[in-house]
């Protein structure tokens, strides 16, 4: 092969292979761009509860209720023995062959095609065809209740002019068109005076030509574009029936006066030959048309075959977009299947007395429909499977008392339909007059705002619990007849089951308070026992004849480890939550008392209820319980446990004096005799625990911790109540009688958390948290990923919490379990009335001590004394004393921060503490910390020295630290190694005190003040001192000890004194050097600075400088483009020689402006502007006047000059208080929509004239209103502006509300105002009609929260009458709206606290929508507190805040301005009509720890939030949008959408604090994320992506492939 050939083969290799890669690569796109569908993880809460999918959600029969074909269709889909009718036998079925007929195009523009049957001994119409892209009048379509017919002409006869009237027979007709004609003809003449006959002479006739008319005819098609021939008889028309017939008329003439004969025609004598004329329409069949179009534009029409579930929108109405209103005539006994299926602008329909049957699917998909007014008295039968199936809007329905049977998912995904009551009317007696027999599969399924369903009298069907899946608000189902009852799928099949239906139902809206109602003895009331349902009494009254609730709701619960009747305890509330009898299972030992039953709550347990139930060893007592009555569970001996879930509980007397048993001894009983319920130490047997919170406040632990807390008899030893704080804590409290005090005596130990998998000893731990005690110890040693279960059991082990209410610990409880475990630990404090000395001392491995303890009076001597890895102590709260070497030799300690209310500390209590070199006090008048010397204070000056930390890194105390002084405690410099100069000259202190400078490993001099008079014993004792100089001579008094124990001889330690004073003397007697002389220390600091020149640092000064004095910096020289911001290195307290280099960086534009801050009056900030010094504000650049609100003012300014800024300022906004005849004039740029100007005039007067601003590329038109006319209320006048260039029409106007000018002539002329009043809120003012006003309602009273708006005239246009801020479309008329507020429900109750892990601690477990939630996240820095309606499943709340590490409150509210606001954005973005903008607006603040300091400087900080989707926006899913609002305009986010615990949810970051919204234009949904389309745990892959995948990576491979290369043989 030649080297040319070679090099060609490599090219056509290389372009192949890059083509198949290209290609690949293309097809891996391709297949992954390919939709997807069916792959999404089950998200059936429920079927995950119960551990099965539920693909089959009832029995395996197909059908149990449709209307099927024919009788074979019925027999292979229904269950045997089925009554429901067939379709032949309801809708007739139309012959294949059949004639079609249509309808004339009625003057709303509709025809319709139909066949003519004979159905039920009766001619009808069955309607099979509909024009369904005319244009409907108003969108309202009529079905007519009679119909005319017509046919395309056949022959060569007619066929221009449409269609033509036909007959019975399904022949065209005809009729007789007469023509008048004149002819000449010969007649005798007449006089004309007598009128005889003239003769001429001969006595002949006189005869004369004259012109006469007469009537010539011709057989016309009856068109129905001819209207000549409608009010003819339906005798005297004709057909054209061909040889051996002939018709002559009657009226018409031949020329030769013959009459006029038409050959082929015969009059329509015979009815089947008769128009169809008038035919009532019966029908809306269950077939399609065919069409075949013929040349003059007219169709001729066949049945295509029957509508079928592959063929939906054949239906004859199917998919028609025109048809708004639905009106169904009198004479329509049957809609067909199909109909009106997916006619998405349907929103209401209206149906005749006549009507029996609408047939499957018949409205199905119908997603505008609101409401469907069907007479109750009416003659509807049947409702067919899929009716009204996802017919979303649809919020009522009325079920005719005819109604017997309603077929398979009926109303299944009608997701707001509220109520549905199958009941009434009621007749006289009381009993329901519906005749409801059967019910399909699945009628209500995914009706997710259903409330309630009851059945009437008569319906005794077994329906299954697949009625009502996915009913997730569904509240209650009520039945009148004894013999309904529900039936379910088993856990071990997969078909939806009770557990299934009860799992949906715990969570909110329903939150558990579901309940069925029914009669006594019921199948129903058997089916809630058996099954545990919570039951409500209902009782027929012979006497009024009404069925009556009997006020008794009853749950029956299963004790798990027992099964059958033993197992079975019943409960019966009433509606004032108190419990009116409980019954215990023989063999439930147990007793988790239930919560809520039904809609209500056990509060109250009445004295005695359990008394002597010898069986029961542990009680759970549901948050709902208020109080316990007196003797409630006395005698309950064998008694472990009692779980308390509500801490603020009434305890009656001897509620649990459990060893005080009477009567007698129950079935195996394991104590049955007085011995046997004593121990060996005559203590009771069982020792009684109570399970919960630990606090103060707490009335079950105060019981505990007192003397009510004794629960033995007479004949034992006193024993008081264990007090256990439970899951995850596991705290254990007992009051101790000899000190009076409650005392922590057990925590869960490292190395004893498996310990917690004893049911007997923890009986109150649940199987999850059992399990991660049982795998959480070896997961964390091994460093695995831990659940949020195991996590905070670890924690309870290595983070001690002591809460407050517990007063003191047993002693060496801490250390004990600390040599067991040998790992660190942290310890908060809440609670402890003080820390003693053994408490923790030689908590070797204590690394953090935090006290928040507002109880802890002091911390006591050596309290943590040894504590080697203590590296942190923040001592917060009421500490007041702190006791000598409180924290000595923690020698890793470095963090410390004290409370402000410590007035005493002991000696030296942060000896040993190496390297802590910084004590903080926080806030304290007391004491200070500064160079690493803790200084008593007198007012604002130091005192005393109380001690210095042995972390202090300069090596000198100079004068200036200690000048003031006056005392100083014993040992202060104690082992201060690192101090090698003390000078305390400057000082008045006249004490040295004992130890005061021992064991300083390094200290050379010492310097006494001029004050000193005594040295006490072993101020040197260890300490390796040279040269101890004094000034004066008033030091008298040295104690024999004084130098006792000094590192160094006397010899080698210099006395420097006076002479004549007694320290020199004591030292020349005492053998010390002594020297008269003072000494002096020297040291060099040199400064460098940058040089321009050179273009680096050089040294620019050097200074000699005294020890312990500062040095004195240059002026810095400065640096091109840069900034100085100091030195490198301290030049002060100079204690050797140091170098000091000039810090310079980069410029910062706006450092040398100032900050103009705008504060409204409730000094909110507004706005901040940097402006330059000397600079002034523009008016452009002050807040928007449309801001500054406040209710009863009026904004006229800001309270100071804003020219000449010198300084940064803050200038507030000045309002003027409205009087009563004051009226607010507002003027507003039409073009920008802003206001521009503001004032106020009186009533009656005219408003002032004003300068018109100037806007770029429009001309000044009109003022609307006319500002010449006097005003008497709030009143807006829009500036109106023309576009340059445009012709004066409407389209280049501008004016309130829109784009162009509504309400304007298109001649230019002033349009009328119309008065809108708002009351309860703002927005009140005169305006244009269609202009859109924004409406926004007052901000409710405590307890009140906003309902919705009343609107008069009710058919005004209002975007939503459900949100506070809102916009209405002003009507050619005057408006008034109203704004609504109701009670809070729950208000004054407890809220319920949800933890951002889903766990909840709720005093009322059915959360109202009014309470408040609170989630705690991000390990209890932050908290979310949610004050507003519509965000249900608030367990999932998440938040953090990013920029600091404090805590804070995230508050989520409503509030009036945050929603107007809101509203002004989405006009802004969207236009004025915002009525296809769904949205949620929330106020987002960040407050303070404590919830009650809002926080308005939030520079540098955001926080990441995660939310359910509101309530009214989850069924939009992925299609909402999330922003904030920043000056009325949209600050669009990147939300990310997922799904937590089955609850679809929102996260995004919030920038600022401020209003934001979360928002759908439903104008511009994506398809196929109407339901929610949030990713899920478990979603399948597709196997498109593992095919893409695999054509990618080839294509990869022929990329990168490079070819094979021969290498040539060397040359020789």
């Amino acid at each position: 092969m030649t080297k040319g050939t070679r090099k060609t083969n490599r090219r056509l290799k290389k372009t192949v292979r890059k083509t198949l890669g290209t290609l690949f690569l293309i097809s891996a796109i391709v297949v992954a761009a390919i939709p997807t569908e069916g792959l999404r993880a089950e998200e059936d809460a429920v079927a995950q509860a119960a551990g099965h999918t539920h693909q089959t959600t009832h029995s395996p029969s197909k059908y149990k209720v449709t209307i099927p074909k024919d009788a074979s269709e019925k027999a292979s889909l229904l269950p045997t023995g089925s009554n429901v009718p067939t379709m032949e036998t309801l809708i007739p079925v139309v012959d294949s062959n059949a004639t079609i007929y249509t309808t004339e195009t009625n003057t709303d523009g509709t025809s319709y095609q139909f066949a003519y049957v004979n159905y039920a001994n009766s001619w009808c119409a069955v309607l099979l065809g509909y024009n369904k892209y005319t244009t409907l009048t108003g969108n309202v379509l009529d079905i007519p209740d009679t119909v005319n017919a017509y046919i395309q002409p056949t022959g060569n006869q007619g066929t221009i002019n449409g269609y033509v009237a036909a007959s019975k027979n399904g022949q065209p007709l005809y009729y007789e068109a007469l023509t008048e004609k004149t002819r000449e003809v010969e007649v005798q003449a007449t006089d004309p005076n007598t009128g005889l006959p003239l003769y001429d002479s001969q006595g002949k006739p006189v005869m004369e030509t004259k012109t006469e008319t007469y009537k010539d005819g011709e057989m016309r098609p009856c068109y129905a574009t001819d209207n000549a021939w409608k009010e003819l008889d339906l005798k005297d028309f004709f057909q054209k029936k061909g040889n051996g017939y002939t018709y002559t008329s009657k009226q018409a003439q031949n020329e030769d006066k013959s009459a006029k004969v038409y050959d082929g025609f015969a009059k329509t004598e015979q009815p089947d030959d008769q128009w169809i004329k008038d035919l009532d329409v019966k029908y809306i069949g269950n077939q399609y048309l065919t069409s075949t179009s013929n040349p003059n534009g007219t169709y001729t029409w066949s049945i295509g075959g029957y509508i079928t579930s592959d063929k939906p929108l054949k239906g004859i109405f199917a998919g028609a977009s025109n048809i708004v209103t639905l009106n169904i005539g009198e004479k329509l006994i049957g809609v067909g299947n199909y109909a009106f299926y997916g006619c998405n602008g349907l929103k209401s329909i209206s149906f005749g007395n006549g009507i029996t049957v609408i047939g499957n699917w018949a409205f199905a998909e119908c997603g505008s429909m609101k409401a469907v007014n069907i007479p109750r008295d009416c003659n509807l039968a049947q409702l067919g499977d899929h009716v009204f199936y996802s017919c979303t809007q649809l919020t009522d329905i009325n079920i005719p008392t005819a109604v017997r049977y309603i077929g398979d998912y009926a109303f299944a995904e009608c997701r707001y339909l509220y109520n549905v009551e199958l009941c009434n009317p009621e007749q006289e007696n009381g009993a329901s007059s519906s005749r409801l027999t059967e019910m399909g599969w699945n009628v209500f399924e995914n009706d997710e705002t259903l409330y309630s369903v009851t059945f009437p009298d008569l319906y005794s069907e077994t329906i299954g619990i697949s009625m009502f899946k996915g009913c997730k608000n569904l509240h209650y189902v009520a039945s009148r007849n004894a013999q309904f009852t529900i039936t379910s799928g088993s856990a071990d099949d997969d078909v939806y089951c009770f557990d299934c239906f009860k799992s949906m139902l715990a969570d909110e809206p329903v939150s558990g308070t579901f309940y069925f109602e029914g009669l006594r003895e019921s199948k129903l009331h058997k089916l809630c026992q058996e099954n545990c349902f919570a039951f409500s009494y209902i009782n027929y009254n012979s006497d009024t004849h009404l069925y009556e609730k009997l006020n008794k709701y009853e749950l029956t619960v299963q004790d798990p480890n027992v099964s059958g009747e033993p197992g079975r305890s019943t409960f019966v509330v009433d509606s004032s939550n108190q419990l009116l009898n409980a019954s215990v299972g023989t063999g439930v030992k147990t007793l988790n008392i239930p919560d809520p039953i039904g809609p209500y709550h056990i509060y109250n347990i009445s004295a005695n209820t359990f008394a002597n139930n010898c069986n029961l060893t542990m009680v759970s007592l549901p948050a709902s319980v208020q109080s316990v009555g007196d003797g409630a569970f006395r005698g309950c001996h064998n008694l472990a446990t009692v779980i308390f879930n509500n801490s603020n509980i009434a305890i009656g007397t001897d509620a649990f004096k459990t060893q005080d048993f009477t009567g007698t001894h129950r079935t195996g009983c394991t104590h049955s005799s007085a011995k046997a319920m004593n121990d060996t130490d005559n203590s009771p047997a069982v020792k009684l625990t109570f399970v919960g919170e630990i606090s103060p406040e707490s009335t079950p632990y105060k019981y505990a911790m007192s003397t009510d807390g004794r629960y033995n008899n007479s004949s034992q030893v006193a024993t008081y109540v264990r007090y256990c704080s439970g899951w995850p804590s596991n705290l254990v409290v007992q009051y101790n009688p000899e000190k009076n005090v409650s005392e922590l005596t057990d925590f869960p130990g490292f190395t004893e958390l498996t310990n917690y998998l004893d049911k007997n000893d923890y009986p109150y731990l649940t199987d999850a948290q059992r399990n991660a005690a049982e795998t959480a110890l070896n997961k964390y040693n091994s460093g695995e990923p831990l659940t949020e279960d195991q996590q905070q059991f670890i924690d309870s082990a290595l983070n001690v919490t002591i809460p407050e209410g517990i007063q003191a610990i047993k002693d060496g409880l801490f250390v004990d379990k600390e040599n067991k475990d040998q790992v660190n630990k942290t310890l908060t404090i809440y609670g402890l009335d003080s820390i003693e000395e053994d408490d923790f001392k030689g908590a070797k491995y204590l690394t953090s001590v935090i006290s928040y303890s507002n109880t802890l009076s002091s911390i006591a001597k050596n309290a943590f004394d040894g504590c080697e890895k203590l590296a942190t102590v923040e001592i917060n709260g009421n500490t007041q004393s702190i006791g000598d070497y409180a924290f000595k030799d923690c020698v890793a300690l470095k963090d410390v921060s004290l409370s402000g209310t410590i007035n005493s500390l002991g000696n030296i209590p942060f000896t040993g503490c190496k390297i802590l070199d910084k004590v903080g006090f926080q806030g304290t008048d007391y004491f200070t910390c500064d160079n690493s010397i803790i200084y008593g204070m007198n007012g604002s000056a130091k005192a005393k020295i109380i001690e210095c930390l042995e972390g202090r890194t300069s090596k000198r105390v100079n004068a200036k630290e200690t000048t003031g002084v006056t005392e100083m405690a014993p040992e202060a410099f104690r082992g201060c190694d690192n101090l090698t100069t003390i000078d305390l000259s400057d000082s008045a202190i006249t004490v040295v005190p004992s130890y005061a400078f021992a064991e300083t490993k390094n200290l050379d001099t010492v310097k006494l003040p001029i004050t000193c008079e005594e040295l006490k014993d072993n101020v040197f004792n260890g300490s390796n001192i040279k040269w101890l100089e004094e000034s004066s001579e008033r030091l008298t008094l040295i104690d024999q000890d004084t130098f006792k124990g000094m590192s160094r001889d006397k010899g080698d330690v210099t006395l420097c004194a006076p002479k004549t004073s007694y320290l020199y003397k004591y030292g020349d007697a005492n053998g010390f050097a002594v020297e008269d002389t003072p000494l002096e220390e020297i040291y060099t600091v040199i400064f460098r600075d940058w040089n321009e020149e050179l273009k680096k640092n050089v040294p620019v000064d050097e200074q000699q400088v005294r020890g312990g004095e500062d040095a004195v910096p240059p002026t810095p020289l400065g640096k091109t483009g840069e900034v100085f911001k100091g030195w490198d290195d301290d030049y002060t307290n100079i204690t050797e020689d140091t170098t000091c280099t000039a810090i310079y960086e980069k410029e910062d534009p706006d450092a040398s402006k100032f900050t103009v801050t705008f504060l409204n009056w409730d000094d909110k900030v507004v706005k901040e502007i940097k402006v330059a010094s000397g600079g002034s504000i523009a008016d452009s650049d002050l807040p928007n006047v449309a801001t500054l609100v406040r209710d009863g003012y009026i904004f006229t300014g800001w309270d100071r000059d804003l020219t000449n800024i010198t300084a940064d300022i803050k200038t507030k906004a000045v309002y003027k208080a409205l009087s009563e005849d004051d009226i607010v004039v507002r003027y507003i740029n039409g073009v920008t929509k802003e206001i521009f100007y503001q004032t106020t005039i009186k009533k009656g007067t005219v408003a002032p004239s004003i300068q018109t601003p100037t806007v770029s590329g429009y001309t000044f038109k009109e003022w609307l209103p006319d500002i010449s006319t006097a005003i008497t209320e709030n009143t807006d006048f829009y500036a109106v502006y023309e576009a340059n260039g445009s012709n004066g029409n409407n389209g280049g106007n501008t004016s309130p509300g829109a784009s162009t000018s509504p309400g304007a002539n298109n001649n230019g002329t002033t349009a009328k105002m119309y008065t809108l009043t708002v009351k309860n809120g703002s927005g009140s003012g005169s305006y244009i009609a269609g202009s859109q006003p924004i409406i926004v309602a007052n901000d409710p009273a405590a307890n009140q929260q906003f309902s919705s708006w009343s609107i008069d005239p009710s058919n005004t246009t209002i975007a939503s009458k459900v949100l506070s801020a809102t916009v209405i479309t002003m009507p050619e008329a005057n408006v008034t709206v109203t704004a609504n507020y109701t009670a809070k429900s729950g208000s004054g109750s407890k809220t319920s606290t949800s933890t951002g892990s889903g766990n909840s601690t709720n005093s009322n477990s059915n959360r109202r929508p009014g309470s408040t939630t609170t989630g705690t996240v991000s390990g209890g820095r932050t908290t979310v507190v949610i004050d507003k309606n519509g965000l249900s499943n608030t367990g999932v709340v998440s938040a953090t805040v990013n920029g600091s590490s404090d805590n804070f409150v995230i508050k989520i509210t409503e509030s009036a301005a945050a929603s107007e606001e809101v509203v002004k954005a989405l006009m802004a973005e969207y236009g004025s009509d915002i009525s296809a903008i769904k949205y949620f607006p929330m106020d987002i603040s960040l407050y303070d720890s404590t919830g009650n300091t809002k926080i308005t400087d939030t520079t540098g900080l955001s926080i990441s939030i995660t939310l359910p989707l509101p309530d009214s926006l989850i069924t939009y899913a992925g299609n909402n949008k999330v922003a904030g609002v920043v000056n009325s305009k949209l600050d669009k986010l990147s939300p990310k959408f997922s799904t937590i615990s089955g609850v679809s949810c929102v996260t995004f970051t919030a920038e600022h604090f401020s209003p934001y919204v979360i928002y759908v234009d439903t104008n511009n949904l994506t398809a196929g994320t109407i339901a929610d389309s949030t990713p899920k745990t478990g979603d399948g892959i597709h196997p498109k992506w593992f095919l893409s995948m695999g054509l990618a990576c080839l294509s990869i491979v022929f990329f990168m492939k490079k070819d094979k290369k021969t290498l040539k043989a060397a040359r020789v």
